[in-house]
């Protein structure tokens, strides 16, 4: 990976973890086709269900959720209603913006600590189809509220930085 010119060390930064999310996100939805199709198979081909496959497919789906939450944020393609874009104008917009990303980074940071506290206790527990440790489910929520606080802190910087 190239450093393109005219991009910072944040912005390179950002555009790996970008990459690097996205990946992960990939490789939850070809597992999640792969498992389910292995159980579709299993039950109407060879006439026995694994049970640990829908397990598995539900918790590649929440990691992916997760996840693909944080490469809208930098992408700012989150689905938003802009009726009133047209009322604040764009001073009012960029402080409004601003406010909601400066409450959102709250909100991931509180995601990621309760999301330790969850791992922490479904350490001792494990997923009844498959035998993983619990933890490896609640993860997600801290792993993708971080990712989302730090593609929040780079969008909100490039929202601050901006001259319009």
């Amino acid at each position: 990976m190239e450093k393109q010119v005219g991009h910072t060390a944040v912005q390179w930064a950002a555009d790996l973890l970008y990459r690097l999310i996205r990946l992960i996100c990939v490789a939850c939805l070809a597992g999640q086709v792969i498992v389910i199709t292995y159980a579709v198979f299993g039950r109407f081909v060879l006439n026995k269900t694994p049970s640990w496959a829908d397990e598995i497919a539900r918790v590649l789906m929440v990691w992916m959720s997760l996840m693909a939450a944080s490469l809208a944020v930098k992408d700012d393609t989150h689905v938003r209603m802009t009726v009133f874009d047209r009322f604040f104008g764009p001073l009012g917009t960029k402080i409004r913006n601003t406010i909601f990303s400066v409450l959102n980074i709250f909100f991931c940071g509180v995601l990621f600590w309760k999301g330790l506290e969850l791992v922490d206790q479904a350490s001792r527990t494990k997923l009844p189809g498959s035998g993983l440790p619990s933890s490896v489910l609640y993860a997600s929520v801290c792993v993708g509220g971080l990712a989302m606080a730090l593609m929040l802190i780079y969008r909100l910087g490039v929202d601050l930085c901006q001259r319009k």
